[in-house]
């Protein structure tokens, strides 16, 4: 048996539950979270996925990502997300919503209905000190904001769709805006 996660309507309201697997392959529209760790100088650190994984294989995308647990808020599951895939523990006051969005993907028998909670985590640390979850990542780049933007018009195939579309890029945007409050 999978996870079982909310089904939600097109108001992000939940109008059931369903297994991990069964909202994938029927496409019903679940909750999922983003995390993207920035630094002070303008870096964004970016998760590469495992080549196993069922969605974007080898791509990178946002430094955490996974599906919100039936019964959670996005911020529970950004918190929980966030220690599992990265190490670092990190206090809900910790992360900066970005909003929600909606985007849909298809990648062969994947169905990837969702409204995406979207969050960033100022990352004091190094990148060293990240460790990946076995099973899941290969590892952790780092971009400099700029070149994260140039990168994902000049060679969207290298990231995940949600980078590579509107959300990530309003995503990174949003980022640099947190920056230049700074």
């Amino acid at each position: 048996m999978s996870e079982i996660l909310d089904v939600v309507n097109d108001n992000d309201e939940v109008v059931g539950q369903a297994e991990r697997d069964r909202v994938h392959s029927e496409g019903l529209v679940c909750r999922l979270v983003y995390v993207c760790f920035y630094t002070a100088n303008g870096e964004i650190i970016l998760q590469k996925r495992s080549d196993t994984k069922k969605n974007d294989p080898g791509k990178l995308t946002t430094t955490v990502s996974g599906h919100v647990g039936s019964g959670q808020t996005y911020l529970e599951a950004a918190v929980r997300e966030t220690v599992e895939e990265s190490g670092i523990k990190v206090l809900p006051e910790d992360l900066t919503s970005l909003g929600i969005a909606r985007a849909d993907y298809v990648q062969g028998e994947y169905v990837s209905n969702a409204m995406r909670g979207l969050f960033a985590y100022k990352f004091d640390g190094d990148i060293s000190d990240l460790k990946v979850e076995d099973g899941e990542g290969a590892g952790f780049e780092t971009f400099d904001i700029d070149e994260l933007e140039r990168e994902l018009v000049s060679n969207p195939d290298k990231f995940a769709l949600l980078l590579a579309d509107e959300a990530g890029k309003s995503l990174v945007k949003n980022i640099k805006t947190l920056l230049d409050r700074k």
